[in-house]
């Protein structure tokens, strides 16, 4: 088996789509790369307001704890539960040809790539005052790419410490 250095183009290719900003408006959200590895890809849709709709994560071998660890301590742990986060396995095949080729070519034949993803589920009138952003940051400075909770009527596009400055 090779190397997953490969893996974040793939995962730019043939893994990453437009899709509508869940629960906040109706702009398109895009993926925006948190963290990048030769082993792993982590990410979040955000819309141009920096409402994360979805965190994902792919990899082939994933560590579920350290998904789990990382979205908890950027968001903080009222704010997440194990329960919104869902796994799922992606094959060659239902990519299109040019990625199963590409995923042979790199693992070997029935090989596939596993996505962990997030989705935030406000189950309360307290969890639904709270929104998920990404530190993507301003006209100002850049933002981090880390995770933060914030007032959901509030558009923020800095987490508290870029804030801070």
């Amino acid at each position: 088996m090779k190397g997953l250095d490969w893996l974040p183009k793939f995962v730019a290719d043939y893994l990453s789509f437009t899709g509508k900003c869940f629960r906040h408006c109706d702009k398109p959200t895009s993926l925006k790369v948190i963290s990048q590895g030769s082993t792993h890809v982590l990410g979040a849709y955000a819309c141009p307001d920096a409402y994360v709709s979805q965190v994902v994560y792919f990899s082939q071998r994933p560590d579920l704890k350290w998904f789990n660890d990382t979205i908890a301590g950027q968001v903080g742990i009222e704010n997440f539960t194990t329960d919104d986060v869902r796994v799922a396995t992606r094959h060659g095949w239902e990519l299109g040809e040019n990625a199963d080729a590409n995923l042979k070519a790199n693992l070997g034949s029935n090989s596939t790539i596993t996505e962990v993803y997030w989705t935030r589920y406000a189950r309360t009138d307290a969890q639904k005052k709270t929104a998920i952003s990404l530190c993507i940051g301003d006209q100002s400075r850049p933002g981090c790419l880390k995770l933060f909770a914030h007032e959901s009527e509030k558009v923020e596009r800095l987490c508290p410490a870029c804030r801070r400055g």
